[in-house]
């Protein structure tokens, strides 16, 4: 919840397959979701670095880390995620919303830039 990046080091250190175990939880959000969602930047980064694959991975409801970033105008996250996997930021929720729907529908008028600079078609 705190976010430093040390945290996740040592977490990883202790169990290198801790971020791997994640696909075998009950939870459905991931680390990343949470960082995301909290706009924790280093964390964010450190997670994606250690595993990207977390970028593609969805919740119960289908939002991605760039649907939670994007709402919350978590404008560093974004660029982060951007820079992973820049096409998860086309991938629909549940209810047929990208980020960018996100985004506009809070006014996050620097993510909504960002975003549609990443992909303007």
């Amino acid at each position: 919840m705190r976010g430093p990046a040390a945290t996740l080091s040592t977490l990883i250190q202790n169990d290198s397959f801790i971020l791997h175990k994640i696909s075998l939880t009950a939870f459905a959000e991931t680390p990343l979701h949470i960082s995301a969602l909290l706009g924790h930047v280093e964390f964010s980064k450190a997670l994606v670095n250690q595993r990207p694959q977390l970028v593609t991975e969805l919740d119960t409801f289908k939002p991605s880390p760039f649907h939670l970033a994007s709402a919350e105008g978590h404008i560093e996250v974004v660029k982060e995620l951007l820079q992973a996997n820049k096409n998860m930021c086309l991938l629909a929720d549940q209810d047929g919303r990208i980020p960018l729907h996100l985004a506009a529908m809070r006014g996050r008028v620097e993510v909504i830039q960002e975003l549609i600079s990443a992909i303007p078609n």
